[in-house]
């Protein structure tokens, strides 16, 4: 039961994340999203250590925890009101990019 809470809460953050970037109204609910994501994400990376998970599953959620390190920080940054209309855009579509790779790399873990 603790794995499947975990799980939604994960997913639940992931989708208040990009949801919360397309909007990009509020600084708060972004940085609870990342910080619920971070520590669930962390618990379902525990629960597979000892799985014997083949080495290419860890490469994968090493390249994904570094993009959601890029989506957190940039959406930090897109948040704050000195920076530009025109370069907050920029910035936040290339995060939604890189939430759809995040995605496509979620599912690819599930796989291994």
């Amino acid at each position: 039961m603790l794995e499947y809470c975990s799980r939604v809460i994960h997913i639940a953050g992931a989708v208040a994340l990009i949801g919360g970037l397309f909007r990009a109204q509020s600084a708060l609910v972004t940085a609870l999203a990342v910080a619920g994501m971070f520590a669930s994400g962390l618990y379902n990376l525990m629960l597979r250590m000892g799985a014997g998970v083949p080495k290419e599953y860890h490469m994968l959620f090493g390249l994904k925890f570094l993009l959601v390190l890029h989506i957190a920080a940039v959406s930090i940054l897109a948040a704050k009101a000195s920076t530009s209309e025109e370069k907050r855009t920029r910035m936040l579509k290339g995060v939604m990019i890189s939430g759809f790779v995040v995605v496509a790399l979620s599912a690819a873990l599930r796989t291994l």
